[in-house]
């Protein structure tokens, strides 16, 4: 949809009464806007602007106690609850190293904020700080819970409120097509690939062999990645749970890494999602939006990372899960993972050896 077809504020609100029930991001998606489009909509109702200070906003919100804290893709959506602590600031990436919030936050893409209000059946209301980016995509939620100190949340809101004009939501820029890689650039990605010393140069590999994440582990070779069924996601999370395994989940968006340190205990599945609703943490993951899933085995100087890539049918990646190496060594935990995931069922179907378009 063009700009000369966007739907006015008030064509917004009307959509909103006619479809109460619907998420706010779907009844966007319907209207062919973003959801921060959708939010600005109602300012002046129950949504206010605010500065998208980062730096301001984490370093005030740990002392608002416990909250949740929301991040999410197209098709993973990752909550969990507690207290931002340990906040870091970084020109191009920061941290929050929580006992249960841990994100690597990516400053550039936070652009627009907003503190919403929002009315709910029963008369009272859903607080939420949201941030999105540019275009209008979220990058981030916290939403206020029954513990959360209310004054040091309304001290922050005061702090960052905002009285210019409505941002300029940037259109999707065009979409980079993915060229063939050439013989000599899969030889240097097997190369780089087979002399990593730690995890955190995979992301630097990738740039420097100018293949997407996605079409790398399509192509690096089975003794590097092996394609997985499509039952695959479900068996390891039950598995998880029953062998009450701990893990490390990522859920990440082009603004935010998010991440759980734990077991998952209580998986539901809800027509076509995949839920983790455990206390303090919730996982939803839109299964029948799986196009791969990969075992993936990364060599570092401390012995090979096994982990689990879901990616989307736009080869976005869903969510990275690696066994639990928070606490130190973990060599016991480690190991189990590593036979869960090796005993997976694998896919019948060939890889692709054409990288994505």
């Amino acid at each position: 949809m063009n700009s000369t077809t966007l739907p006015d504020a008030a064509a917004i609100r009307e959509a909103r009464r006619n479809n109460p029930k619907m998420r706010e991001r779907d009844l966007a998606g319907q209207l062919g806007i973003t959801e921060g489009q959708f939010l600005e909509a109602f300012v002046g109702e129950y949504v206010e602007r605010i500065e998208p200070s980062i730096d301001v906003f984490f370093t005030l919100l740990s002392e608002a106690g416990v909250v949740m804290a929301l991040s999410r893709n197209a098709n993973a959506v990752h909550e969990k609850t507690g207290v931002y602590e340990k906040y870091s600031a970084g020109k191009h990436a920061s941290v929050v190293l929580g006992k249960d919030i841990d994100l690597r936050i990516f400053p550039k893409q936070w652009r627009h904020a907003y503190h919403v209000t929002k009315p709910l059946d029963d008369g009272s209301t859903l607080k939420s700080f949201q941030f999105f980016d540019a275009r209008g995509d979220a990058v981030h939620k916290v939403f206020a819970r029954d513990a959360t100190d209310m004054e040091k949340w309304n001290l922050i809101r005061e702090r960052l409120k905002k009285h210019a004009p409505g941002p300029d939501f940037k259109p999707a820029g065009p979409v980079k097509q993915t060229e063939q890689p050439t013989p000599e650039a899969l030889v240097a990605l097997r190369d780089s690939w087979a002399t990593m010393e730690d995890t955190h140069q995979f992301q630097s590999m990738l740039r420097q062999s100018n293949i997407s994440r996605h079409d790398a582990i399509r192509l690096v070779g089975e003794d590097y990645a092996q394609r997985l069924s499509p039952e695959a996601a479900e068996v390891l999370f039950e598995k998880l749970a029953e062998q009450e395994l701990p893990i490390m989940a990522f859920v990440r968006n082009p603004g935010i890494l998010q991440i759980h340190s734990g077991p998952v205990r209580n998986i539901k599945q809800m027509g076509p999602w995949l839920n983790v609703l455990d206390t303090g943490f919730h996982l939803h993951l839109r299964k029948d939006h799986f196009a791969a899933i990969w075992l993936v085995r990364k060599p570092t100087g401390n012995g090979d990372i096994h982990s689990i890539e879901i990616f989307d049918e736009n080869d976005d990646q869903v969510i990275l899960i690696n066994g639990y190496r928070r606490d130190g060594d973990g060599t016991e935990l480690v190991a189990k993972w590593d036979a869960l995931v090796e005993a997976l069922p694998r896919s019948e179907v060939l890889t692709d050896m054409e990288p994505a378009q």
